[in-house]
């Protein structure tokens, strides 16, 4: 944690740096770190403040240890599942105090409208059984069993797989947790999955016919009709009379609603 007044701690200064040397190349996957004298000459820092800016980085998942011969710390290459568990522990954090309801909408939005056309391009048939499997009609029945329609869940993240870019599914999949953890969408009615599951079967069928500006139309409607019922429970459920309510006014360039 930083001084008060901004100033950094040494340790942060040293993780600093070390993580310069690590994004601009100097240092790459795989690499040994220099031995520890060496570095607390180079760093100008004791063997403590040394260690514990090695334990952020570590905690970052930028570095690895490993024991016994041929062991030491090594730069490591985070896998897609480190990157997303980050991004979602940061967003979470920021969703706290300064991301609004609105804003992580239409970041989903922005993702997913487009993704919706490249996933009907380049859907392959594993994708679309997949999809169809996430799709469960819930009835008044269901609604004490979660279980029932929280399968509905897994839609948007296949989809975005299906869009064959992976770098999607790393960057939209800690949004989608934040905003379930946010939502609390186990609590919404079996009238709210009844659409839901509509609704993602109409993609679903423009993602198998292969029809790109249709799949994206129909995803933009159904983020669109999502809006009301997650910002109402956002203030119901969490008593966040400060989350802002949807705004007719806010529009993409179709003029349309972000969901």
């Amino acid at each position: 944690m930083s001084l008060p007044g901004g100033r950094r701690l040494e340790y942060e200064r040293v993780a600093d740096e070390l993580r310069k040397m690590i994004v601009h190349g100097e240092l790459r996957p795989g690499d040994r770190l220099p031995a520890e004298s060496e570095l607390t000459t180079r760093m100008r820092v004791s063997r403590g403040t040394l260690r514990e800016a090695l334990r952020v980085l570590s905690s970052q998942k930028l570095l690895v240890s490993a024991r016994g011969v041929g062991g030491g710390t090594f730069v490591a290459e985070p896998s897609p599942d480190d990157v997303v568990a980050y991004l979602q522990t940061s967003l979470t954090l920021l969703s706290r105090s300064r991301l609004s309801v609105s804003q992580l909408l239409e970041v989903r939005s922005l993702m997913e409208v487009p993704a919706a056309g490249l996933a009907a391009r380049h859907r392959t048939e594993d994708d679309l059984d997949r999809l169809a499997a996430t799709i469960v009609v819930v009835s008044n029945r269901d609604a004490e069993d979660p279980s029932r329609y929280s399968a509905n869940r897994g839609f948007h993240l296949l989809m975005l797989q299906a869009s064959g870019n992976p770098l999607l599914d790393i960057v939209a999949r800690p949004v989608f947790e934040v905003l379930r953890d946010r939502f609390l969408r186990d609590r919404a009615e079996p009238a709210f999955w009844e659409r839901v599951a509509a609704e993602h079967t109409e993609i679903l069928e423009h993602i198998r016919a292969g029809r790109p500006a249709a799949a994206s139309r129909a995803m933009r409607s159904h983020l669109g009709n999502l809006r009301e019922t997650y910002t109402r429970i956002d203030v119901t459920q969490l008593g966040n009379s400060a989350s802002p309510a949807a705004d007719p006014d806010v529009t993409d360039d179709a003029g349309t609603p972000f969901a």
